[in-house]
């Protein structure tokens, strides 16, 4: 067994040199976050030292040695450093400041230690924006990148439908079939074990494959059509509302951008279409009794105002700075025994944040939620002016709309779970912002060419006025 290990760590490090010599970083980031979510710690973790080693940190590491070569290579610049930049590095800035100087925690102070989670939820996908937005790459691994994030819908797709049809011997990674690890047996959940986080995946897969279609021959149409169909079956399968929300609010907007010349038949099918889903399926997105193994879901639902009532106390109580970073489950425990008003708080007591904006406005105070809203503000600006850009080829155009998508579907589950503890949300939101400014400021170079160029060519007959 050693031997057949040896055999295929050598293959992998000879594979990973050949990529990192000649392979894209956008598809590299891409096939980063495919296998990194499927191939997740519970399916692999080795303890070597203080830090346990999984398989996703194996591929940081192999990914960030691919950047340093080609960094040094010189195949690599940040040029035209933008607003959303600045907005980044201090936004990560800040909270790994507030991280450092908030005391730690108890042992059984948190779920995620601070820490961790700082490095999993902002610098690890701040590593994907970096390589992304430092990259070179042109079309063809812009399409690959897209690939890849569409069979990954396909394959969770096909997962989830396995898990609800009870199909364990189809299932991989093998641990999802068990009950006793991670949350919501019962409903289509993932390699991650939550079935918000293999919603929110499933559906920037869906908005891959949406951006590959119209490029595509009559056959693959009808082949990534069927992909997406299953996508969408996958998610349905998940019984998260935020997620169902997420993919609803996406296709509320992005066609209706894309195809204006069918926008009043678009308006019309999406009401007639929200007519009929409200008919068909109205009673499960109303009922509150989801019935998953642990009782979960149905407690979740009558949390959200409980949540929204403690955090404003927290906050109110430390509103520049908040409570601390990461501190939020252990310093909740003092205002669970409020009874000046009717909401049961108690329920709370082993809880992490449901909201992801709640909960970085109470760690972080008013200082880290407005860098955070701020640089999702710059985000969404950046991916409407890429689409706005006519001089611009269309698949850069349609990569404005891709991460419109991501963004939608980023805040419809962040306001009803905290995704910084599912970090994996994060890959595929910095990545495609990383993708965007690269290519605006590939824009705005090429504008100050032009510019340069026109000026040096006025400059004789310039010359020439000003001698007479």
């Amino acid at each position: 067994m050693e031997i057949v290990l040896a055999i295929l760590a050598v293959v992998g490090l000879l594979g990973w040199t050949a990529y990192a010599r000649w392979g894209s970083l956008w598809v590299g980031c891409a096939a980063f976050i495919a296998l990194g979510y499927v191939l997740a710690p519970p399916l692999w973790t080795a303890h070597i030292g203080p830090i346990p080693l999984t398989i996703d940190r194996v591929l940081l590491l192999g990914f960030g040695a691919a950047f340093v070569w080609k960094w040094r290579q010189g195949e690599l610049a940040l040029r035209h450093v933008s607003a959303a930049d600045w907005l980044l590095l201090a936004a990560i800035g800040y909270f790994t400041l507030r991280c450092a100087i908030t005391p730690t925690p108890p042992a059984d102070g948190s779920t995620v230690k601070p820490w961790w989670r700082l490095i999993a939820a902002f610098w690890i996908p701040a590593a994907l924006y970096l390589a992304a937005r430092s990259s070179p790459d042109g079309e063809r691994q812009w399409r690959g990148m897209l690939w890849i994030l569409a069979a990954l819908g396909g394959f969770l797709a096909f997962t989830a439908f396995a898990e609800i049809s009870k199909q364990w011997w189809a299932v991989f990674p093998r641990y999802i079939s068990n009950p006793l690890l991670g949350t919501h047996f019962g409903r289509a959940r993932g390699p991650s074990l939550n079935s918000a986080s293999l919603g929110v995946m499933l559906t920037v897969c869906f908005w891959a494959g949406w951006m590959l279609w119209p490029r595509l021959s009559r056959i693959q149409q009808a082949a990534v059509g069927a992909l997406l169909i299953a996508i969408v079956g996958g998610i349905y399968f998940t019984y998260t509302r935020s997620t169902w929300i997420g993919l609803a609010a996406g296709l509320a907007v992005i066609p209706l951008i894309q195809l204006p010349q069918w926008r009043a038949a678009l308006i019309i099918l999406l009401l007639l279409g929200g007519a009929v889903g409200t008919v068909a399926f109205g009673e499960k997105v109303t009922n509150l009794g989801r019935k998953d193994t642990d009782g979960s879901a149905e407690h979740s639902v009558y949390q959200r105002a409980s949540f929204v009532y403690v955090s404003m106390r927290m906050w109110r109580d430390a509103p520049l700075l908040g409570c601390g970073f990461g501190r939020y489950y252990d310093l909740k425990m003092p205002y669970l025994s409020d009874r000046s008003q009717q909401l049961e708080l108690e329920s709370l007591r082993n809880l992490d944040h449901h909201n992801t904006l709640l909960s970085i406005m109470v760690e972080t105070g008013i200082v880290g939620i407005s860098l955070f809203l701020a640089l999702l503000v710059a985000w969404t600006r950046s991916a409407w002016q890429l689409y706005q850009a006519d001089d611009l080829p269309t698949w850069e155009r349609s990569h404005g709309l891709f991460q419109l998508a991501v963004l939608i579907n980023y805040l419809s589950s962040a306001l009803f779970h905290d995704l910084t503890l599912l970090p994996t949300e994060h890959w595929p939101l910095f990545l495609t912002a990383g993708v965007s400014a690269a290519l605006l400021a590939r824009r705005a170079a090429s504008h100050a060419r032009l510019g340069a160029a026109s000026l040096s060519n006025d400059w004789p007959t310039t010359a020439r006025v000003a001698a007479t």
